[in-house]
């Protein structure tokens, strides 16, 4: 995807539309591709991420392979928004139906929805996955646009999804070290060769003092953990996967990833630290023993 970043360094941006007090215009149109998944490249994306033998697909390789057009869809002529400082605040995968990766898989990517924030405008863009005309997945990605603004509504403390739990139920389920060529790794992977993933240099030229993982792959290996440490984990059937991005993970590091509030059906993950000083992300995932 260097097309892609090179068309984003000369992109012009509409600020007028984000300076507005209304929501700027979403363009209307749906950027689709079909996928011939390569068993190759998802078992090196499995292995990247430490996934267990399943009778499932990661829940987050499609929203991987999607990459490519939600970069066409963020840099569609009629978008108001910029593709380089974007930051990505959250995350949600509903796994409708099971995906058969040994089938086409006809993908969807389109703006759905943008809405105040306390730093600018939060836009989402939407991925619908279909095999064989049905629509078996969809995921919501949702980016952060900062400008000063007239239309930025005042901070509102986000409640968040473990505040109603006991959290004397936390276990750590797995300490983990990052390396420093694991932002290099992933892009291969997932083409997302954003350059504050890259190296140290490239990363200090967008303002971070250290290269930082993807979040998607934060994500991803989180997932994975949890699933490993589960007594079912060859069929557990993740349905939905809901999160938000906190604190960027410098590379390299030590995180921590650990589960609470788990129940037949649901589970909170945090990932922080080492010490649980600084969450990373906080995310929710809804499963079952479906096969």
């Amino acid at each position: 995807m260097f097309r892609e970043y090179t068309k984003a360094l000369f992109k012009r941006v509409d600020a007028r539309q984000l300076m507005q007090f209304k929501p700027p215009t979403l363009p209307q149109r749906i950027y689709t591709n079909t996928l011939k998944i390569d068993n190759a490249h998802y078992c090196a994306f499995c292995q990247e991420v430490d996934w267990p033998a399943s009778e499932h697909p990661h829940p987050l390789y499609l929203q991987m392979l999607s990459l490519p057009l939600q970069m066409q869809c963020l840099l569609d002529k009629k978008s108001p928004f910029p593709l380089l400082g974007l930051i990505h605040a959250a995350n949600k995968v509903s796994i409708l139906e099971h995906v058969d990766l040994s089938e086409p898989v006809e993908c969807r990517v389109r703006f759905h929805d943008v809405r105040p924030h306390n730093r600018g405008w939060e836009v989402d863009v939407m991925l619908e996955a279909l095999q064989s005309g049905q629509l078996v997945y969809r995921s919501v990605s949702s980016y952060l646009v900062k400008i000063k603004a007239v239309h930025v509504a005042p901070f509102v403390a986000r409640k968040e999804v473990h505040e109603d739990c006991d959290m004397q139920d936390r276990e750590l389920i797995e300490a983990l070290s990052v390396n420093a060529n694991t932002g290099r790794r992933y892009a291969k992977l997932s083409g997302d060769y954003n350059p504050i993933h890259l190296s140290r240099i490239s990363a200090k030229v967008f303002g971070f003092k250290q290269s930082i993982a993807h979040g998607m792959w934060t994500l991803s290996r989180a997932i994975s953990s949890f699933v490993s440490h589960q007594e079912n984990a060859e069929s557990l059937y993740v349905e939905e996967v809901t999160c938000r991005f906190k604190k960027p993970v410098f590379l390299p590091n030590e995180i921590h990833i650990h589960q609470h509030c788990k129940t037949q059906t649901h589970a909170l993950l945090d990932v922080t630290d080492r010490d649980d000083s600084n969450t990373h992300l906080s995310a929710s995932v809804s499963f079952s023993a479906k096969s």
